[in-house]
């Protein structure tokens, strides 16, 4: 074993002897039948032996036509499956086939739950345990004792695993403990129980006992599962043991976090970044815009200490920063009207708090505003799509899955995915004269205009919804079981979105989503992908983000002001020896390729002239409309009512779906660069940069200077300003090719990878 240890002092040993010898009792032995719990018992031999997982019976439709709960998430469920048999369908509640229950209660030896894991009778997934051993004793005598649907105080609330943080040098290896926190207040030894798997096998191993075996360098994450529940460790594999680096300072809480874990972690940030580098960057993250020449002349130039301070607060009360904002909150919300864009950009530009303004977007009723987003989305989404995407965007989690069945790989059931819909069941868009502009969306308690839910029952007149699986209809339920008050069915939604926005995962999922944007990453990535499985590299940085997110207000302003001024976010973009491998610590920025709306707009500012948008009049194709003069593509407020190659072939997204832009670069851009109109015919428009620096007179010097401002936002470097300056004088025998000479540099600038992205 070669684990990395910190040196401990006496006192702090003493102090961990005091706290284990007063923690309370810890039990390896197995439990006495009489404290059976169906569950942590037999759903911890499924889940141990991996018999409930995805790729067995835990899977969606099952396995050799026997069904269990992922991980014995339900155990009412599997205990149906085993004493009444039958098999499992995805689309209703009946069992198929012949209900033959997998034990024999008269003869628990003859039960198939005990003759398939053990071979005597052909068992798919080969032997599982001997007739021998403490699994098969304890499944036998719970078919003697009849089988219950046990449960005990000593059911299992929580795990823990120990160490939660692994570093290790290869070939180090590090045996993982796991204690179970049960109800009745013990503890238990739960190591040899639980089902321990890597997330990357490349960085790190474990096998069935806990021990994680180092394999390359990089991070990953350990998940540990028992019956109803999941921990998991983080496994650092370093190359080698650095010097420590506490005396970095930090700015604030962010700072703290993340040097803490990339100390523990042996891995050194970069370097700040230069002020070039630092400008360049914080003007495209908080306002989408580069800054004109004169702007990065007087930054650079300023030698104050407080200058980048002074910056944010100036990006962060522009007019830019509003509609960078409101473009950015329009892709999240899906806008596609035009009202429903004002709504949004009303609110960054108040700097509402954004509990408020989701409690109004999720509970919306009327005409204007928030309620646009119902208008559009009664007709072209059905229900469960709606609900799906709500959570994504609020909560941060994906219960796509659960609308059809029980989630493949979380705790979410079927039955709480229709819970949650059943708030939106009474929904209900009335059209006037004219239902273009006149759909007032409401929630109707007697549903007698066009409903979006479904027809409820009689003497439920407010339940529109019904389980998909067994047709009985459902009453809004919140995840946690509890139903609505009578007082509270008149407006489920706003009752809804109060819930939504008063629960942990509504901060974890905005900060997260915001964190995202400046770094490249999520502290959980993607962004709304939380999960057992796809886990936090700093949980306590994202506790400690969420924390001071509600503690001050829910104020975006706020938030972005405090990861703008921390070091973490000015760390210079170029690696050093130790964290050039390194892409989810934040020991360095990384690039980022710019939007296709803010890619354009920086050509746009480039080249010194607005684009033009064309507007799409499908009903009347002979005529010609343009978006006013001067705007911008983050400006356009119905992206599908624009037409733009270069918007298309660079992912813009229509906000039907909640947005997922694919940032990787393809061949159809490549080309475009070389033959594309915005790149050959975009970059020489009358009335641009290039033609004010010629009528200037101005010297290739200062062209070359001007060009680099404006474009990568720095001065050339003295080997690029030679180099083409000399080019430049080469290709000067006419004024004609003197321009053509400038417009090959204009060209060459906006088509390299520094200008397009952000680092």
């Amino acid at each position: 074993m070669k684990p990395i240890f910190i040196r401990l002092s006496a006192t702090f040993v003493a102090a961990l002897l005091l706290v284990a010898a007063t923690s309370g009792p810890v039990c390896s032995e197995p439990p006495a039948v009489s404290e059976f719990d169906f569950q942590r018992d037999i759903g911890g031999i499924f889940t141990r032996h991996g018999c409930n997982a995805t790729d067995c019976h835990g899977g969606v439709k099952g396995e050799g036509g026997f069904k269990l709960s992922l991980n014995a998430q339900y155990p009412d469920e599997d205990h149906r499956w085993i004493v009444r048999g039958g098999g499992f369908q995805v689309l209703t509640d009946a069992a198929k086939g012949e209900e033959r229950p997998r034990i024999n209660l008269s003869d628990p030896a003859e039960s198939l739950l005990l003759l398939k894991p053990t071979e005597e009778e052909r068992h798919g997934g080969g032997e599982v345990f001997k007739e021998d051993s403490p699994e098969y004793e304890l499944i036998h005598k719970w078919i003697e004792r009849g089988a219950p649907l046990s449960t005990s105080d000593r059911r299992v609330a929580r795990l823990e695993v120990s160490p939660s943080l692994v570093v290790l040098d290869r070939p180090g290896s590090q045996r993982l403990r796991v204690k179970a926190l049960l109800a009745n207040g013990e503890s238990e030894d739960f190591t040899d129980r639980v089902a321990f798997r890597s997330n990357n096998k490349e960085v790190a191993r474990v096998d069935a006992a806990g021990m994680v075996q180092a394999r390359a360098p990089g991070e990953t994450a350990v998940v540990v599962r028992a019956a109803g529940h999941a921990v998991s460790a983080r496994v650092s594999v370093v190359e080698r043991v650095r010097r420590m680096f506490s005396d970095i300072p930090s700015r604030n809480f962010i700072d703290e976090h993340v040097f803490a874990k990339l100390e523990k972690i042996h891995v050194v940030p970069s370097a700040g970044s230069s002020d070039a580098e630092f400008l360049r960057r914080v003007c495209l993250d908080i306002t989408g815009t580069l800054p004109p020449p004169g702007r990065v002349r007087e930054f650079l130039a300023d030698d104050s200490r407080e200058k980048r301070d002074k910056l944010i607060e100036t990006l962060l009360d522009s007019p830019e920063y509003v509609d960078y904002w409101t473009f950015r909150f329009a892709d999240l919300f899906r806008v596609r009207g035009g009202r429903y864009y004002d709504w949004v950009h009303e609110n960054i530009a108040l700097n509402r708090p954004y509990d408020q303004v989701a409690r109004e977007r999720i509970a919306a009723q009327g005409f204007d505003g928030a309620s646009r987003f119902y208008s559009m989305a009664v007709k072209a989404r059905p229900l469960e799509r709606v609900v799906s995407e709500d959570m994504r965007v609020f909560m941060g989690r994906r219960l796509d899955c659960a609308q059809c069945h029980n989630h493949p790989f979380e705790a979410w059931s079927q039955t709480q995915f229709w819970g949650l819909a059943a708030f939106y069941g009474r929904l209900t868009l009335t059209e006037w004269v004219n239902p273009a502009d006149s759909q007032c969306v409401l929630d109707d308690p007697e549903g007698q205009e066009i409903d979006f839910g479904m027809d409820g029952v009689e003497e439920l007149k407010f339940i529109k919804v019904v389980h998909p699986r067994t047709e009985d209809p459902i009453e809004p339920t919140f995840l946690d079981g509890r139903t609505l008050t009578p007082e509270q069915r008149d407006d489920p939604r706003r009752v809804l979105a109060r819930w939504i926005t008063e629960h942990p995962y509504f901060g974890e999922a905005i900060v997260n989503r915001i964190w995202s944007h400046f770094f490249g990453r999520g502290i959980v990535d993607p962004v709304d992908n939380f999960s057992s499985t796809n886990l936090p590299t700093h949980p306590e940085l994202l506790d400690a983000l969420a924390k001071d997110f509600r503690e001050h207000g829910h104020d975006l302003k706020r938030l972005i002001r405090s990861i703008a001024t921390s070091r973490a976010y000015q760390l210079s973009s170029f690696p050093n020896d130790s964290n050039s491998s390194d892409a989810v610590n934040y020991s360095h920025a990384q690039a980022r390729p710019l939007d296709a709306e803010v890619l354009l707009d920086a050509i746009a500012s480039a080249v010194g002239v607005p684009m033009r948008f064309e507007r799409a009049l499908p009903f009347q194709p002979t005529l010609t409309a343009y978006a006013p003069a001067g705007t911008r593509a983050i400006q356009l407020k119905v992206p599908l009512n624009y037409v733009s190659r270069f918007l298309e072939i660079y992912g813009r997204p229509f906000r039907n779906a909640v947005t997922e832009r694919d940032s990787r670069p393809n061949l159809t851009q490549a080309l475009h660069v070389l033959v594309g109109s915005t790149y050959t015919k975009g970059l020489s428009r009358e009335g641009g940069r290039i033609d004010a620096l010629l009528e200037a007179g101005s010297n290739d010097a200062t062209i070359i200077e001007e060009l680099y401002l404006s474009t990568l936002t720095r001065f050339p470097g003295t080997t690029e300003r030679r180099g083409l300056e000399a080019m430049l004088g080469e290709g000067s025998t006419s004024p004609e090719s003197r321009r053509k000479a400038i417009e090959d540099l204009l060209w060459a600038l906006v088509a390299s990878r520094e200008f397009a992205y952000n680092k």
